[in-house]
């Protein structure tokens, strides 16, 4: 793990995720691992390990991960050694989702009044064990950042609880932390002063991007913090650019949109001291083959035209 006391002095983040949504079994294999080789032979210098614990529906305050449910610590040690191994930086980022498909932003804990504050505090407190668990591997790992949320808009206003967690985290954990919130909830976030860095999901359509870019400076310079994308991409889909956070998309291949996608992308984020990079979205941990790229509807980028302009974006000092 390197030292970096001070996060604008980060290199730029030319990152991938791997493998989300980390199932038990998945990651501890050779067809992962030749995966990750793969992502490694590309432009990046970043891989975010993206795993689920799951709650049954979003009123349960339980939160169960590790086998069955998710990748095992093996697995994640496994896997983290190895993309160290191959020259990459790596983020671990254990999150939460609902075996019922509901969106983890959407979780609450309503009474017959309303908000049920002691179903908030139990659910803090299994986030919390399984945060910490983690943090105590990443730090055993020697991973150069840990996320400790993703998109958890309901929870986001629990700003306590969150410094809470926070502060468990870096209990056990002294590299970067960063809080990944959703597009469009960078200004509202309350805690970003007890972060290193300011991320996001930038599911942005792709004719909004001029219009965020002025936001996005102005939450950086209020916090005093660099920002950068924890999430962005793409589904290689006709309409997915109006709409890229649809991972349910029905639309056809087109493998343009997606190129396009990227290249509004780069073009629109400013070569300045406060954005500090991408962790694009996503890379499997079974990679389809590349003579396959042309029928495939997913985010990833592998073997596609969108391959490209990211490899030239990335191979600018600045990476955008």
């Amino acid at each position: 793990m390197r030292s970096i006391e001070n996060a604008f002095d980060l290199d730029f983040i030319r990152g991938m995720t791997f493998g989300f949504v980390g199932e038990h079994g998945t990651w501890g294999n050779d067809v992962a691992r030749a995966s990750m080789t793969a992502l490694a032979d590309g432009p990046f210098n970043w891989v975010t390990l993206a795993f689920a614990g799951l709650m049954a529906h979003p009123g349960d305050p339980a939160i169960a991960y590790g086998p069955p449910v998710t990748v095992s610590d093996d697995e994640i040690i496994g896997m983290a050694d190895f993309a160290h191994r191959l020259g990459l930086n790596v983020c671990l980022k254990p999150t939460v989702n609902c075996r019922d498909g509901t969106w983890r932003g959407e979780i609450r804990f309503d009474g017959e009044r309303g908000p049920d504050p002691a179903r908030w505090t139990a659910w803090f407190a299994a986030y919390t064990d399984m945060m910490v668990h983690y943090a105590r591997l990443a730090q055993r790992l020697g991973c150069e950042m840990f996320c400790v949320g993703c998109e958890m808009t309901t929870a986001e206003p629990h700003e306590d609880a969150w410094r809470g967690v926070i502060a468990a985290v870096r209990s056990e954990y002294a590299g970067l932390v960063t809080y990944n919130c959703n597009h469009g909830r960078e200004e509202h976030v309350r805690f970003w002063d007890a972060v290193d860095l300011i991320s996001s999901s930038a599911y942005y359509p792709i004719d909004r991007w001029q219009d965020r870019v002025p936001v996005l400076r102005e939450v950086a310079a209020a916090h005093g913090k660099p920002l950068f994308f924890m999430e962005v991409g793409c589904p290689s889909r006709r309409g997915s650019g109006a709409c890229p956070w649809d991972y349910r998309h029905p639309g056809e291949v087109d493998l343009d949109e997606q190129a396009r996608f990227y290249e509004t992308l780069f073009a629109a984020m400013p070569d300045e001291p406060w954005f500090k990079g991408y962790m694009l979205w996503e890379w499997p941990w079974r990679l389809y083959p590349r003579e396959s790229a042309s029928r495939d509807r997913s985010y990833c980028i592998y073997g596609k035209p969108a391959e490209a302009v990211v490899a030239r974006a990335f191979a600018r000092p600045s990476g955008a």
